[in-house]
């Protein structure tokens, strides 16, 4: 089986039995405030098929957090690179600090995905640079920078009818060179993403696959997914502390 079709097991939840989204917020504030406690960095690797929501996503992952404590870094895939330095140059300078998260978008692992598909590196390079990846993330991990990678899958429908809605509100101005091949060239994506999911799996960073052709149920599992990954990276339970917060048994800057 594609490592792309292997699906997180909240998928199978049913919708009753998620909390509602302002409570995760809350859980994910009081997370936020654990690892600032306990000095551990996160750094959450938004991934998946163009429209599948990531922009709407890190808004609702956002909005409750302390500002002070957490970064975004989402730069353009199709930017050209600075030769005069390693092509993860860039991502080293927005490293954040112990305690804090960082949420980032259009990765590394995009702009892997660009490059192989426009043909601009060969197999050789690939490898080279997908090894070097493997080595920063374990890295990090080890130095209590916890990576972790979600990647949200698309069907070649929904990704179609996104993008000409798009294209129908005028706001196609929206979409990049990279949005705009990975429309046009769906197949081919889906193959690079399976071969670079499969490659990159590892014990301290997992992939987790979440399906995202319903936005509101993509929302809620992209949530409870990293909460179940912080809660055991912290060994901190968030929704019995709420509780306790909520029955005034402790106090919420």
């Amino acid at each position: 089986m594609l490592v792309i079709l292997d699906r997180h097991p909240s998928n199978q939840i049913p919708r009753s039995s998620i909390e509602g989204i302002e409570t995760l917020q809350e859980r994910f504030f009081l997370l936020q405030r654990e690892s600032a406690h306990q000095k551990i960095a996160h750094i959450f690797i938004l991934e998946g098929f163009s429209s599948s929501g990531k922009g709407s996503i890190l808004q609702s992952l956002t909005i409750r957090l302390d500002p002070r404590k957490f970064k975004v870094y989402s730069p353009y895939v199709g930017q050209s690179e600075d030769r005069g330095y390693p092509f993860l140059w860039n991502f080293w300078k927005v490293l954040p600090r112990y305690g804090e998260f960082l949420f980032y978008l259009n990765t590394y692992y995009s702009r892997l995905a660009y490059l192989r598909s426009q043909k601009k590196i060969d197999l050789n390079e690939y490898d080279h640079r997908l090894l070097s990846i493997l080595n920063t993330e374990r890295i990090l991990s080890k130095d209590k920078i916890i990576v972790h990678k979600f990647f949200l899958h698309l069907s070649k429908k929904e990704q179609k009818k996104r993008l000409e809605e798009s294209k129908k509100k005028k706001k196609d101005w929206e979409l990049s060179a990279y949005d705009k091949d990975q429309g046009e060239h769906y197949k081919r994506y889906f193959e690079i993403y399976d071969s670079i999911l499969s490659s990159s799996r590892t014990v301290d960073s997992p992939w987790i696959v979440i399906t995202s052709d319903k936005k509101e149920d993509t929302k809620l599992l992209v949530f409870e997914a990293i909460l179940d990954r912080l809660e055991k990276t912290l060994n901190y339970d968030s929704k019995t502390n709420l509780k306790k917060i909520n029955h005034g048994m402790e106090l919420i800057p």
